[in-house]
């Protein structure tokens, strides 16, 4: 059996899909349907079965994935083996996250560990939460906040690091404008900003000591980035819905002020998610020390050393 052909084929088990295999990997479809035809008349038996635009797993396909699964680990395992004898050469460790925490975190942790470590780099990957914590995407460790994908991370050991909450926020322009809410009735009937950066459709979820409340945002500005509800809320667009690190610099500046400072959303976990067998790599086990027990909080800019800053954080 060849290697590749079983990679493929814990690669299409996982998607379902050798189209979204082609399309992640770079490895022409032809390839791969070759490669499962191989891999199939070695074994004697088929594999998948088609139903509608999926491949499905036949009982032989389901007998063999745990072995298959098994042979990938194995040699993953054997290059973080070769990498432990490399010291005296840079290790490239490669760290993933969301939008929401690239700049924010990811990025000033990261660089803050290479300034005490010379034998080591960094590849920093800023992908949606389905990419992230798909095993392909061959991260080292992930830096993630609220709940994972379950079926996705349920093989990974996961680290908390810190919690915080989000609230509302608004340009004071806009409020001087438009009036302040002071009721959740009131800011109902103010245009508020959709942020979906988190997938799916935005509804916010919101308490304060006595009731919750779900918001629906109905504004005239949607996206599916945090940093462009943030422009438009400093633009005057309406009222958004941000983490209170996210907002600490604009706060601090004047250009947003907090709205119904009472109500705020349930406190979020931070946490740092990686494979059990990559934590005996010494280098990846280093840094996922330092991310869970030198964590001081979000710099409030990002690109000064000395810009370390609580900002509404609370370690785990």
């Amino acid at each position: 059996m060849q290697l590749d052909d079983i990679r493929a084929f814990e690669r299409i088990a996982a998607s379902g899909s050798i189209s979204d295999v082609s399309r992640r990997h770079g490895i022409p479809k032809s390839s791969l349907s070759h490669g499962l035809r191989r891999l199939e008349v070695e074994l004697g038996s088929a594999l998948f079965e088609r139903r509608g635009s999926r491949l499905i797993l036949t009982d032989e396909g389901l007998a063999f994935l745990g072995h298959a699964q098994d042979v990938v680990r194995a040699c993953e395992r054997a290059e973080d083996a070769v990498r432990t004898k490399r010291l005296s050469s840079t290790v490239k460790l490669r760290v993933g996250t969301t939008d929401e925490l690239g700049t924010n975190l990811m990025a000033p942790m990261c660089l803050q560990y290479l300034r005490r470590n010379d034998d080591v780099a960094f590849d920093l990957a800023v992908l949606n939460k389905v990419d992230l914590f798909h095993r392909d995407a061959g991260l080292d460790c992930i830096i993630f906040a609220g709940p994972p994908p379950d079926e996705e991370a349920k093989n990974l050991i996961h680290r908390r690091i810190a919690r915080y909450v989000s609230r509302l926020y608004a340009s004071p322009d806009y409020l001087h404008g438009n009036g302040n809410p002071m009721t959740i009735d009131e800011l109902r009937r103010h245009p508020l900003i959709e942020n979906r950066a988190s997938g799916g459709i935005a509804t916010w979820s919101i308490a304060n000591e006595q009731e919750r409340v779900i918001i629906h945002p109905n504004g005239r500005t949607s996206t599916n980035d945090n940093w462009l509800a943030k422009l438009s809320a400093i633009q005057g667009m309406g009222i958004g819905f941000f983490p209170e690190w996210f907002t600490i610099e604009e706060v601090r500046a004047g250009i947003l002020v907090p709205v119904l400072p009472e109500w705020s959303s349930d406190a979020v976990s931070v946490g740092i998610y990686y494979h059990a067998h990559r934590f005996s790599n010494p280098q990846i086990k280093a840094f996922v020390t330092f991310l869970a027990t030198q964590f001081y909080g979000f710099y409030r800019f990002p690109y000064r050393e000395d810009d370390f800053d609580m900002g509404g954080i609370k370690l785990s």
